[in-house]
């Protein structure tokens, strides 16, 4: 298994760990490779009835990695859009595995991460972490055609109207962007303990259970609406007001541009 995610099976739990500690978790094109490939053993593995989704370090995942690969304009309107169609699907990857997901969501957990941590199908959390969305509004849909199904429109566009909007992982338990928060230290015992008590349901039950659940999800439209993130971030990507943004962070410096645009 590549090094971007660390997979570790014990008896019917595998815990999938992303491992780019030193950039946060950051999503880029290894990462999002490696996280397949370790689905593909999990899913493989006819012991495995639970899976963990954590990240090694400071957080869970930070989001894209911003540094390299093709930006928009080099990609052009249908590769943008291709591209994060792509990233939306290897996302729902995990929204579809056969076998339950626990999504184990501590320090930072931002944008893109955010979409990690929801299409789990149970989302723990630190009382503590920070969850944001990006902190420069240069794309839209992508990450909010997520939060829109779990928190409800309101919510989702009160963070995404306002850039680096954040809340902790009590608020998010409170909103119904997770199961449960719990203090930090405790984190870890209590998702090993719930996917232990999953773990008990033959995994074909499990599957069947999941299926009947994630259906009437997508009769509301979910998976429609999140393929359709990827049209609507590439609209944006291509707006006045991203080239205004991106002309912002070219005059200031990232740093400064994200300053300028804080309350």
């Amino acid at each position: 298994m590549a090094d971007e995610v660390l997979y570790e099976a014990e008896g019917p739990i595998a815990t999938l760990t992303l491992n780019r500690p030193d950039k946060m978790n950051a999503f880029n094109a290894d990462l999002f490779s490696a996280l397949q490939r370790a689905l593909d053993a999990a899913e493989k593995d006819p012991a495995v009835r639970v899976l963990i989704i954590k990240g090694a370090g400071r957080a869970f995942s930070v989001g894209m990695d911003l540094e390299g690969g093709q930006t928009p304009a080099q990609l052009g309107v249908t590769g943008d859009r291709n591209r994060l169609q792509h990233h939306i699907e290897d996302f729902l990857r995990v929204w579809d595995f056969p076998k339950p997901v626990i999504g184990q969501v501590h320090g930072y957990c931002c944008a893109a991460g955010t979409m990690l941590a929801l299409a789990c199908d149970i989302t723990l959390v630190s009382a503590d972490c920070k969850i944001r969305f990006p902190s420069i509004p240069i794309g839209g849909g992508f990450v909010s055609s997520f939060w829109a199904f779990f928190v409800g429109p309101k919510r989702a566009k009160e963070m995404d109207f306002i850039a680096g909007s954040e809340i902790s992982g009590a608020e998010a338990e409170a909103w119904g962007w997770a199961n449960r928060a719990f203090p930090p230290a405790e984190l870890a015992g209590k998702a090993m303990h719930m996917a232990t008590a999953i773990s008990k349901t033959p995994s074909d039950l499990l599957r069947l259970k999941k299926m009947a659940i994630n259906r009437v999800v997508e009769w509301q439209g979910f998976r429609q609406a999140m393929i359709a993130g990827a049209e609507w971030d590439t609209l944006c990507h291509f707006s006045d007001g991203a080239r205004e943004m991106r002309q912002r962070i070219v005059d200031l410096g990232m740093k400064e541009a994200i300053k300028s645009l804080q309350a």
